[in-house]
């Protein structure tokens, strides 16, 4: 009978250490934010310039979730073309800003882009670590809606029909949101 109620005792006390001391799986809570912005223009000379802007707070994902937001983190960018001119080329530049400010966040270039390429598989943007780090250092309180301005420049664009080119992308940035259950 001894050994029975020391075997209760030690299984109550190993119940109420997990009880208290185990993992909640609600405890951090993730999603992933797809902020997309796109690029249309039709230029009658070799330089292709878009700029377009972008703001947390036109995504519901984030609206629906700013009250509870514990931290926002860069994961990774892409652009893909959704129309372009016939065979268009040229020196791709995509710059990313704070707001309506001229704080360069990143640079991204590709003196080899083909438009055509990214229309079925879409061009991974690179950046180094000191750019995520300044990505995400402007997004360090994630409560404040942030704002982005983007511009892509194509730098002697050539196609082959000749001018005027035209070009219609979209650059994705994907964040993780960081969400209190």
């Amino acid at each position: 009978m001894k050994n029975l109620n020391k075997l209760f005792y030690i299984s109550i006390l190993i119940v109420t250490t997990l009880a208290l001391n185990s993992c909640n799986p609600f405890d951090e809570l993730y999603l992933t934010l797809a902020m997309e912005t796109e690029f249309r223009t039709e230029a009658p000379v070799s330089n292709v310039s878009l700029t377009s802007s972008i703001c947390l707070s036109e995504f519901d994902d984030y609206n629906d979730n700013s009250d509870k937001l514990k931290e926002i983190r860069y994961i990774s960018a892409a652009y893909f073309t959704l129309n372009s001119s016939n065979g268009l080329t040229g020196d791709l530049r995509l710059k990313l800003y704070q707001g309506n400010t001229n704080i360069l966040l990143f640079e991204f270039t590709d003196s080899n882009f083909e438009a055509d390429s990214s229309l079925s598989k879409p061009l991974k943007i690179n950046l180094s670590q000191q750019e995520v780090n300044n990505i995400n250092t402007y997004l360090i309180n994630p409560k404040v809606d942030k704002c982005f301005r983007a511009e892509l420049v194509v730098l002697n664009a050539n196609d082959n029909d000749g001018p005027p080119f035209q070009l219609n992308g979209k650059v994705e940035f994907l964040t993780e949101l960081q969400i209190e259950p």
